[in-house]
């Protein structure tokens, strides 16, 4: 199949008087309507024809949906929706009808994709949940899997959320391209960009060989440019702090092509610490009016920044760091 024939049902659970869970970050039915319009946006760029639900905060049912889905004949439904429990449960979970093959392996796909940006809850039997078997996984005809993004009641992911809702986006429709083994589009794959490593990712000395040593660990968050005119057995070079190695495009998803780095602007002179405590070695420093990268949140409360190749710690507090 090829990316222009695929139809995708990109359908956003609850709706109108049905709110679905809510917390201090909002309502769940709002959240998995604004995540299925990003998502729909992406897609529809990319020639992928999409169906949804609903387009705005309106009453859903979802027997009618999953008739709309059957009668367009979709290849795949998705329907997005996002958890609720403790404060301190976090994370993703893709859930299948139990007993469908092709049920649970678009799950795992998706769920694949999208734990690259929260904690990895796995995938699961609709059976497992409160309300037993779920319509929409049951009703219609393509294979279809249920999202529960991430805990709308967790500040965490929450934040993880908001920060960086396209990329989450774009992993949900990557999955379904996944499940169908369509390769991404190399269209935009021409000239230099700016790749973002996801994690920490094994550079190898040879291009084109998975079994060639090892040239380096290019860190998490690190940015390279790459060029795609460039590529050596479909692999393409890294050059980071005078070390050089190769990557394979296949799995070049691995790599943001958006800066996760969220930047901030210093509200002081500000010493940043090699480690999350008081009285850790310094780092860097920044001056008053100077911006910084914060690509995360340690477990107390303290910010992890980037400049350049360097890592620093700062505590999470206004009177420190104002979002730019």
């Amino acid at each position: 199949m090829k990316i222009n024939e695929l139809v995708l049902a990109i359908f956003a659970g609850h709706g109108g008087v049905d709110g679905g869970a809510s917390s201090a970050y909002g309502k769940e039915s709002e959240k998995a309507l604004e995540l299925m319009l990003e998502a729909t946006k992406y897609a529809k760029s990319l020639g992928i024809k999409v169906i949804n639900n609903r387009v705005a905060n309106v009453a859903r049912n979802i027997s009618a949906d999953a008739k709309k889905a059957n009668n367009a004949k979709v290849d795949a439904v998705i329907e997005i929706h996002f958890d609720s429990a403790t404060a301190t449960a976090q994370g993703t979970t893709g859930f299948y009808a139990e007993g469908s093959a092709s049920s649970k392996s678009i799950a795992k796909k998706v769920n694949d994709r999208v734990d690259d940006y929260f904690r990895d809850r796995d995938i699961k039997p609709d059976t497992s949940t409160r309300h037993g078997r779920l319509g929409i996984l049951r009703e219609t005809n393509a294979p279809a899997m249920l999202l529960e993004t991430c805990f709308i009641s967790n500040k965490e992911d929450m934040i993880t959320y908001k920060d960086k809702k396209i990329l989450i986006a774009q992993a949900i429709v990557h999955g379904a391209l996944d499940y169908f083994g369509i390769p991404l589009p190399q269209a935009s794959k021409k000239g230099k960009q700016w790749l973002y490593a996801k994690k920490n990712l094994y550079i190898l000395q040879g291009a084109g060989d998975w079994n060639s040593k090892l040239a380096f660990t290019l860190p998490q968050h690190a940015a390279v440019q790459v060029d795609w005119d460039d590529l050596k057995n479909g692999w393409f070079k890294i050059n980071y702090q005078g070390k050089t190695g190769y990557y394979s495009a296949s799995v070049a998803h691995y790599f943001d092509t958006v800066n996760p780095n969220v930047v901030y602007v210093c509200q002081d002179d500000l010493l940043f610490r090699a480690e999350p405590k008081w009285g850790d070695k310094p780092s860097f420093r920044r001056k008053k009016g100077e911006t910084i990268n914060v690509v995360g949140k340690e477990k107390n409360g303290w910010l992890k920044c980037t400049l350049g190749t360097k890592y620093g710690y700062l505590p999470d507090d206004t009177k420190y760091l104002k979002k730019k």
